[in-house]
């Protein structure tokens, strides 16, 4: 690589196609100011500037940089590019995020960032790929899921190097990056062949890991028609094609349309919905009621949804035992006891006469655990 070289800050611009920012607002409309707010809210831009505040810019934290339509763009290094901009320009972050930092500012930090920032200029995107591709990741600095993927997809389609030889220049044992590519691929064919939209999910960013971490379960592949060794740009087959539409907005939910994702948690949804893409009628309930909980009990054999109930019966009663000092001799509260003790005995009346019948064994006493 090149040696390093000394820019002033006003003359670097930030990396609009950077991998970390494709999940938020940001088109060709959109400022310095905006994508620096946007760093500064998303990605702990305050603590590099308190790391320079403290310390200046290292110079083996140089960024790297491209000569790219007339002007030179950072590839590596938009959130120190960040801090730079937002020490030299304290009022450009929202909200006075930076009151409490100006008085550490001192003119001959000023001076240094201003003139004399260290960056590494590239031929072009593709030279820096190996570093910045080990660095975020399965490196230190770890991007987020879809950042990796959107470079993961970047390297292979636009420079041409296979799934393979990614993985290995940087270290991944896991499979992690082909994983990371499918799901983008499929994110995408959805975008471009469905009427979801990425830039219309609920939340106004897209929770990569869902769909990457879905893929990966039987249930999503069936529904969708995917094989997991399929590196294709359009994994799901053209009749899958609004199954996939479905996934989506179950996954993401669309703004426009006023639909909130089911999926508020990976754990336990995500396996849970899982469940339903492997049952017909589960599905048809999805579908009529857009409630994940009837769905997926409906997806569920009779003994697992009994002894589901059993066990959350039992966690329901220990807990109003714990609080019984708290009872004032409601009749409301006793009578609700009685029908609930009734009802427990006329339970466990009909699963012994079951036991009996099936093992044909009597117990002189209650079974319990």
């Amino acid at each position: 690589m090149a040696n390093i070289e000394r820019f002033k800050a006003v003359d670097l611009n930030f990396d609009r196609n950077n991998p970390r920012l494709v999940e938020f607002p940001i088109g060709k409309n959109s400022t310095e100011k905006d994508i620096i707010n946007i760093l500064w809210s998303e990605m702990a831009v305050n603590e590099i500037v308190m790391s320079i505040l403290a310390h200046g810019f290292f110079e083996n934290e140089a960024m790297y940089a491209v000569f790219e339509n007339g002007k030179f763009v950072v590839v590596e290094g938009n959130r120190r590019l960040a801090a730079v901009k937002s020490i030299l320009d304290p009022d450009i972050i929202e909200n006075s995020g930076m009151n409490k930092y100006k008085n550490k500012i001192t003119p001959e930090l000023v001076g240094q960032l201003s003139n004399d920032l260290p960056v590494i200029v590239l031929k072009d995107r593709q030279e820096a790929w190996r570093y910045i591709g080990f660095k975020h990741v399965n490196g230190a600095a770890k991007w987020g899921s879809y950042a990796k993927a959107q470079y993961i997809a970047s390297v292979h389609n636009d420079y041409g190097i296979s799934l393979d030889d990614i993985a290995e220049q940087i270290g991944d044992a896991n499979k992690t990056v082909f994983k990371l590519y499918q799901g983008l691929m499929v994110l995408e064919q959805a975008d471009k062949d469905t009427a979801f939209r990425i830039d219309d999910v609920y939340h106004n960013r897209v929770y990569f890991s869902h769909l990457y971490t879905a893929i990966g379960y039987e249930g999503y592949q069936d529904y969708l028609g995917i094989k997991l060794n399929d590196a294709q740009t359009s994994p799901v087959p053209t009749e899958k094609l609004k199954n996939l539409e479905e996934v989506m907005l179950w996954l993401f939910g669309s703004e426009t349309q006023d639909i909130k994702p089911i999926i508020a948690s990976q754990n336990p949804d995500l396996k849970n919905l899982n469940n339903v893409l492997q049952n017909r009628e589960a599905i048809e309930a999805l579908r009529s009621t857009g409630d994940l909980y009837i769905a997926y009990d409906l997806s569920l054999n009779g003994s697992d949804v009994l002894y589901k109930a059993l066990v959350e019966a039992k966690v329901a009663l220990q807990k109003a035992l714990s609080k019984i000092s708290y009872y004032q001799g409601e009749d409301e509260v006793l009578k609700m006891s009685g029908t609930i003790a009734n009802t427990a005995d006329t339970l466990y009346q009909n699963l012994e006469n079951i036991n009996i019948a099936k093992k044909g064994k009597t117990a002189k006493n209650r079974i319990t655990e």
